[in-house]
């Protein structure tokens, strides 16, 4: 089973307490945002609950963000870009496959991260789907943690010396969005290994060019 690098985590926020170190405030107040948005909401989360967790003033928060919707853009950027870093280094980190490249692997570090206990899904998109077309700075930053998984996945495809890759790839983040919301509304991380095992049989029908464009 592929394990997440070492010192990285999924989450900017990990299931802690609030860290009593962290001396930068802007940094308290995005690890708190984090940390709340995934429990909680977006829109269910006050700047109170915020500015309590991190352990600063509303003064604070304005000063370094100017709004709420400011906070939010700084939290969801940290979030993708953090877990896409723990998320990158977990698959490239085990020798490819012969057959399967480093694609199978995806689904090893998506059990690690749904064995979590502050598993709650993907924050990028559940805020996507929680202000929906409300709010253009989000889907802007949706759009862009989708393309940059887009691009990995079809680098990945190409490694492994598949055809046809964009297609493939379409495939691929069908499968691992769907697993995403599934081991988050079922609560088992084994939703990760049948997603595997789909993404095998497609992978060996590749090979066999049973799929057509």
């Amino acid at each position: 089973m592929t394990e997440p690098a070492p010192m990285l985590h999924p989450t900017y926020a990990p299931d802690a307490e609030p860290d009593e170190q962290v001396s930068d405030a802007g940094e308290a107040l995005i690890t708190a945002a984090i940390w709340l948005f995934c429990r909680n909401g977006i829109r269910n989360t006050g700047i109170e609950k915020i500015i309590s967790r991190a352990g600063v003033s509303k003064m604070t928060l304005y000063n370094r963000f100017a709004t709420k919707d400011g906070l939010v853009s700084a939290a969801l950027e940290k979030e993708a870009e953090q877990w896409r870093e723990w998320f990158f280094a977990s698959v490239n980190a085990p020798t490819p496959d012969p057959r399967y490249g480093r694609l199978l692997f995806i689904f090893d570090a998506l059990f690690v991260w749904f064995e979590r206990k502050d598993y709650f899904g993907c924050l990028v998109m559940k805020a996507a789907i929680e202000f929906d077309d409300q709010s253009a700075e989000i889907r802007r930053i949706f759009k862009t943690h989708k393309q940059k998984m887009d691009d990995y996945l079809i680098h990945l495809c190409e490694e492994a010396g598949f055809e046809a890759p964009i297609r493939l790839t379409s495939m691929l983040t069908t499968i691992i969005d769907g697993c995403i919301v599934k081991a988050l509304v079922s609560r088992n991380p084994n939703v990760a290994l049948e997603a595997k095992d789909i993404c095998k049989s497609i992978l060996n029908s590749e090979m066999k060019g049973l799929l057509t464009e």
